[in-house]
């Protein structure tokens, strides 16, 4: 037992350092040291300890859950996430209830605190991950006392989404069938009602364009795509996601939002 522990923690540290590696030939060493040091400082900022990642185990209490399909857990950049977050219309952002999927330790949920949204659900198939977003948000709770927030952990599958609009945040949580059934979950729900996807790091970009949802925005090497189904209102047609984005521009971000 012991060596099969110690095999799997040398197959995980081997596996980081093969991302992280990939990563600094893609950036550069300048702008991933900043992009690390920008995530460290907005968890300091807002009492958070999601920097580190976390592989998603088999839970015993979803049997049906695939994880084969589950991506390991690694916080989102909060720059990027709050900048695609804030080309919402702020009435969306008031209106709508904001679903992270697969929220793990919860940094998606404090940047859509950040963004305004007053109605948060995070679902999390780990419990441990569930437990750490819920004391990770404490500090957010408190400094905005008119957010209602909950943790739901379960499987994604099994999420039915609330009544009325949504805005649901992906950080490439999970791919295969699971993916493909929260995006026919979600397809049924525009129906009804509108429907807003903002992905990050769109490894399932497919899957929303086969079930009839429209891309309206994207970032520079398709980093950011933001989705939309259903009934879309007057003024968030006449916004700016009407067009491609050509580059990530910070000045939506409201002083000191992210770093001071």
């Amino acid at each position: 037992m012991q060596i099969a522990s110690s095999r799997v923690f040398l197959w995980v540290i081997k596996k980081y350092a093969a991302l992280a590696l990939s990563a600094i030939r893609q950036q550069g060493v300048f702008q991933g040291a900043s992009q690390l040091a920008a995530q460290w400082s907005f968890d300091r900022r807002h009492g958070l300890s999601a920097f580190l990642p976390r592989e998603i185990r088999h839970e015993e209490g979803e049997p049906g859950f695939r994880l084969a399909d589950a991506v390991q857990y690694q916080g989102v950049d909060p720059v990027l996430a709050l900048d695609v977050l804030k080309r919402l219309p702020m009435g969306l952002r008031s209106d709508a209830t904001f679903v992270d999927y697969g929220c793990g330790k919860g940094r998606g949920l404090a940047v859509g605190i950040l963004a305004g949204f007053r109605q948060l659900i995070g679902v999390e198939v780990s419990r441990d991950l569930a437990a750490l977003a819920g004391q990770n948000l404490e500090t957010l709770r408190l400094r905005h006392p008119g957010v209602h927030l909950e943790i739901q952990t379960m499987d994604a599958t099994r999420f039915q989404p609330p009544e009325g609009p949504l805005v649901v945040f992906l950080y490439n949580p999970f791919v295969g069938l699971t993916l493909e059934r929260v995006v026919q979950r979600l397809a049924h729900h525009a129906t009804r009602w509108p429907v807003h996807v903002v992905y990050i790091n769109p490894r399932g970009r497919a899957a929303f364009l086969d079930h009839g949802f429209q891309q309206r925005a994207a970032w520079p090497d398709s980093q950011a795509l933001i989705f939309e189904a259903g009934v879309v209102s007057e003024a968030f047609q006449l916004g700016c996601l009407g067009h491609r984005l050509t580059s990530v521009s910070s000045s939506l971000l409201e002083p000191g939002q992210i770093l001071r």
